[in-house]
């Protein structure tokens, strides 16, 4: 029971300043955030698309530019001469629908981009907080695992005792003889899954493989409220809901650069050279004008790419109700995981304190000759089953709110 309790303290425990060594959760968040590959191409991924917003936001202004050119030549007999070329240009669009479609296009993309990156972290996230409460599970496993071993050992030395004075069967000694060497096998089974697990938390930390893992300190899991209706505005920010409210965004920015090539656009523009053989006294030009653009025929492309992309905007809307549904449906169901992992505590909880009252009684009586080594022995699987048991469901709380907060994109 000491074991349990230490579990208590680790997993249950409300957030509390941490010892020098300990790794919390939030420490560990900010690592992974920062170095894991996942977390980094998906910010990386959201950079560009902040970059290909203000591309596209160019296309609104003024553009300018300048070119030069100088040529030296001659022929037999003559000097040779120089000849220069300068030029200055400009243009403005004055109408053209298509950029600001561009422009709302590469706006949806970076809201898509973040809506990415949220669902990458928060995947993350979730599979870091799993990790944590596998690993804190394992290693209070192992802690008991080795008490069972001990308690498996004086069993043995018991039986062997027993056996040797004549109280006992053989059956019953080589039966208590292969209870403690499967003790030691799962001991090193579960050594090894520990392992594992470690090995798993440094990779998400992007940290070598072989590093050892320190000691994890984690929040403990808020009671869960009666009714679900209280999350519903936090779904409204859910990554899925996001990202399908982006490609709606999107899809009606492709319908506004459709019907742009049915509309006219317009354009001014300017320019100032020199030329000559000199400079500045050299024969200088200017222009400026405005141009205007209408399609008068496209086989049929123009009208059929509108009437695509209008269809493309329906399937979106017709996605974004989707994906709304199924945000809900999902959270709500993850909240009721988690209020049944919290009600199955308590159960686990009441028969661990069953099995091992009656685990005690038991063991006193058979010392005392008043009950079978047969019914011992099932007391002794019962116990180790409910301490077990008990591990399991506090992992599988830690486990469940973890899953109902990715549920609510967070």
């Amino acid at each position: 029971m000491r074991q349990l309790q230490a579990l208590t303290l680790l997993i249950f425990s409300a957030t509390v300043p941490c010892a020098a060594g300990v790794l919390t959760f939030e420490e560990a968040e900010k690592a992974m955030l920062a170095a894991n590959p996942q977390a980094v191409a998906a910010s990386l991924d959201l950079d560009a698309a902040r970059l290909r917003v203000t591309a596209a936001r160019a296309g609104l202004y003024p553009s300018f530019s300048a070119d030069a050119s100088y040529n030296r030549s001659g022929s037999r007999g003559l000097p040779a001469g120089d000849s220069y070329g300068y030029d200055l240009s400009g243009s403005q669009p004055l109408f053209s629908p298509s950029v600001p479609a561009a422009v709302r296009a590469a706006k949806a993309s970076m809201r898509a981009a973040e809506a990415a990156y949220d669902r990458a972290a928060s995947g993350l996230r979730y599979q870091l907080k799993s990790v944590f409460a596998d690993i804190l599970n394992s290693r209070e496993t192992i802690k008991l695992s080795g008490e069972t071993l001990k308690r498996r050992a004086e069993n043995l030395e018991l039986l062997r005792l027993k056996y040797q004075a004549g109280r006992e069967n053989k059956a019953a000694l080589l039966e208590t003889e292969a209870a403690l060497k499967t003790a030691q096998w799962q001991h090193e089974k579960y050594r090894k899954n520990l392992r594992l697990l470690e090995r798993r938390l440094n990779r998400l930390l992007a940290r070598p493989a072989q590093s050892p893992a320190p000691e994890l300190s984690l929040p403990q899991p808020p009671e869960p409220p009666e009714d679900f209706q209280g999350f519903s505005q936090r779904l409204e920010k859910h990554y899925a809901l996001r990202s399908a409210r982006a490609a709606l965004a999107a899809a009606g920015a492709s319908v506004d650069s459709a019907r742009s090539g049915l509309l006219p656009s317009a354009s001014a523009s300017g320019r100032y050279a020199w030329s000559g053989s000199d400079w500045p006294a050299s024969a200088n030009s200017w222009s400026l004008g405005a141009s205007l653009s209408l399609p008068l025929f496209s086989g049929g492309r123009l009208s059929a790419g509108l009437s695509g992309a209008r269809l493309a905007l329906r399937s979106s809307e017709a996605e974004l109700k989707n994906a709304s549904d199924e945000v809900y449906l999902n959270a709500e169901d993850a909240f009721l995981s988690w209020r049944e992992a919290r009600s199955y505590l308590d159960v686990a909880k009441s028969s661990l304190d069953a099995a091992e009252a009656r685990g005690w009684l038991v063991r006193k009586q058979y010392l005392a000759g008043q009950a079978s080594y047969f019914e011992w022995r099932n007391v002794e699987e019962q116990l180790i089953s409910e301490q077990n048991q008990y591990l399991a469901a506090g992992r599988g709380l830690i486990t469940s709110h973890a899953a109902f907060t990715q549920a609510l994109g967070e």
